[in-house]
């Protein structure tokens, strides 16, 4: 089964799972940095698969796309840095992931982030 390779991503993200919830809030992950990824800023119009969202199950704004190798595979509400050390910098949550395997393509994982 074809799959991305390291070497096809140019860019690096820091991947921060969602475990859970807890009495204090959120419950996060340790982060996961210098991931390779293909980072594009631009705009779309996406549904809100974040279940405690207010706006679940509409169509929201990203303003970022990542492609990602499979083993890096992210739900809503992670936390993805892009642009780690540049001033370009900034954390997002993920709105929406989707995961390709498939035979005879490149299998990816796909993030929109807020």
């Amino acid at each position: 089964m074809p799959r991305l390779r390291e070497k096809h991503l140019p860019h690096r993200v820091t991947i921060q799972a969602l475990e859970g919830e807890g009495a204090e809030g959120d419950i996060w992950a340790d982060p996961r940095p210098d991931r390779p990824a293909y980072v594009e800023q631009k705009t779309r119009l996406v549904v809100d698969r974040r279940s405690t969202s207010p706006t679940f199950g509409q169509e929201v704004t990203s303003t970022t796309f990542v492609v990602l190798l499979l083993a890096d595979d992210c739900q809503p509400r992670s936390r993805i840095t892009v642009w780690p050390g540049r001033p370009r910098e900034r954390r997002s949550e993920v709105i929406d992931s989707s995961y390709f395997e498939y035979r005879g393509t490149p299998s990816h994982v796909e993030l929109y982030l807020e």
